[in-house]
């Protein structure tokens, strides 16, 4: 499981909360702190869709990180930062099983993974992001882990944020 603190917090929120950068992430669960508490539980309620509508869209446990942060970002517009921010994400399943297949992940215990997460959290000035590997089953196999680290840091280069790992 790898950490990165983000050195530059202003151009990763924008990046963050006002561009499609995170569009391959799904939402599990949100939490920010200002002068109120907002919690999203980003679980999908399936019977708040007709049947036809559950048969039109691709529906994941999760919704869209997309769907949703219009809405994250309204709770913490304006001209105080939240005093804190903490937003759990899943990669795109479809995503990760790729990822995993191309890293050989599939025979040893890629099987097993169920999520490959992203928490990221905003606490006392600072912004990090945390991988972690969500399993289906036990295994003592760390390849998954450190397949999605590195995957992990590869995506933070490709959009364009500096980091160091902590």
């Amino acid at each position: 499981m790898i950490c990165l603190r983000i050195k530059n917090i202003k151009e990763f929120m924008q990046k963050f909360l006002m561009s499609d950068a995170f569009s391959d992430f799904l939402l599990m669960e949100s939490k920010v702190d200002t002068y109120v508490s907002y919690s999203i539980d980003g679980r999908i309620r399936r019977d708040f869709y007709t049947k036809e509508e559950q048969e039109m869209q691709e529906l994941w446990e999760f919704t869209a990180w997309e769907s949703v942060r219009p809405q994250i970002l309204t709770a913490v517009k304006g001209k105080r930062t939240p005093l804190f921010m903490k937003q759990v994400l899943a990669y795109n399943p479809k995503k990760a099983q790729e990822l995993l297949k191309s890293a050989e992940q599939e025979a040893g215990s890629g099987g097993f993974v169920k999520y490959l997460l992203c928490t990221v959290k905003y606490e006392n000035g600072m912004v990090t992001m945390t991988g972690g590997v969500s399993y289906q089953g036990f295994t003592m196999d760390k390849e998954p882990e450190k397949c999605w680290d590195q995957a992990l840091c590869r995506l933070t280069d490709a959009i364009g944020l500096e980091y160091e790992i902590i």
